[in-house]
């Protein structure tokens, strides 16, 4: 049961061209129920298993270890492209956070995730900085609306015509602190939030979204809640927080309820126009408490090649679905 989870494990992250160490095996290991559906109830998936489980994997020729690094037999090379992949994203770690210092100017924000290449540590030189947004109740649009014309004004945001944006901001996903919940579940969604990154978000708000969203350990079985993350935050200023403090308390009430209901039939209406929102093979949302934007998603990929790869290697008897991306 534990090997097979763990080279289902790697068959995930081989689309990802990403090894894993022995802790990151035990940390992101696939749920071994979602292999075998008819498993009733599981123990816990210790470390000294994972690693007696990988030593007799590597004795059976399954799976190879390279500088520390785990694959499956014969994709050689993977430990040097993450090494390499992962002294761009040291650098820019750095110019994100630099960037990101400004964006606490803006306000009704009250929390910012990196997520994305950066979070998983596979940026390359034209990777952008990929932020999942947490916005007052209420402030979705308008909040979404400063927060551009904050990293417009630095020179930071990634707008829809770029193709590719290095080290600039994407908010592709933005969530009212009254609903943390993510309703589209999938494998490819649970890895991704597993390897969130807090940027700007208090202790007691990080706890509450993962709280909200247990989901996660449907796929990824032993995933602790943010107790475990890298921490990177941004450096904070209580000048540009008191700034967009006195925005909100001048900003409140009717006014910007105001503003809001502009900024919401603005918004919508451009988000419904464009073309890209109702491409196949993505998912567009905007609601009232989310805003969500992957026209493009890599997810159908990585589950295409996670569920091919499982069925060679023996280990899974289903094919995991997608989070519900748009059909032709």
């Amino acid at each position: 049961m534990i090997q097979d989870a763990i080279l289902a494990t790697l068959a995930y992250y081989d689309g990802l061209d990403y090894p894993l160490s022995g802790f990151e095996l035990y940390r992101y290991i696939i749920n071994p129920q979602r292999l075998k559906p008819y498993i009733e109830s599981l123990e816990a998936i210790t470390l000294k298993e994972i690693s007696e489980a990988i030593e007799e994997l590597i004795n059976k020729g399954m799976i190879q270890q390279e500088n520390g690094f785990y694959s499956l037999k014969g994709r050689t090379g993977l430990s040097v492209l993450r090494i390499d992949r992962e002294k761009i994203s040291t650098q820019k770690w750095r110019r994100c956070l630099r960037r990101a210092y400004w964006l606490q100017l803006a306000p009704w924000i009250r929390g910012m995730f990196v997520s994305g290449s950066l979070a998983l540590g596979t940026a390359d030189r034209e990777s952008d900085f990929d932020i999942l947004v947490l916005v007052e109740p209420g402030r979705l649009y308008l909040a979404r609306l400063l927060l551009s014309g904050v990293a417009s004004l630095i020179g930071a945001r990634r707008t829809r015509f770029e193709v590719v944006a290095p080290d600039k901001f994407c908010f592709n996903h933005y969530l009212t602190t009254d609903s943390l919940g993510i309703t589209h579940e999938s494998l490819y969604n649970a890895q991704t939030y597993a390897h969130l990154v807090p940027l700007a978000v208090s202790p007691t708000l990080a706890g509450k979204f993962f709280a909200e969203n247990l989901w996660i350990n449907k796929f990824v079985y032993n995933f602790t809640p943010h107790s475990q993350t890298i921490r990177r935050t941004v450096r904070p200023s209580g000048l540009l927080k008191g700034i967009a403090r006195t925005i909100e308390f001048v900003c409140q009430g009717r006014t910007a309820d105001l503003f809001e209901r502009w900024a919401r039939q603005y918004q919508q209406k451009r988000i419904s126009a464009n073309p890209a929102t109702h491409a196949p093979g993505g998912r567009v949302v905007y609601t009232n408490t989310e805003l969500e934007f992957h026209p493009r998603s890599f997810e159908r990929v990585i589950l295409d090649h996670y569920n091919a790869t499982t069925r060679q290697l023996g280990v899974s008897m289903s094919s995991e679905p997608d989070s519900g991306l748009k059909r032709s």
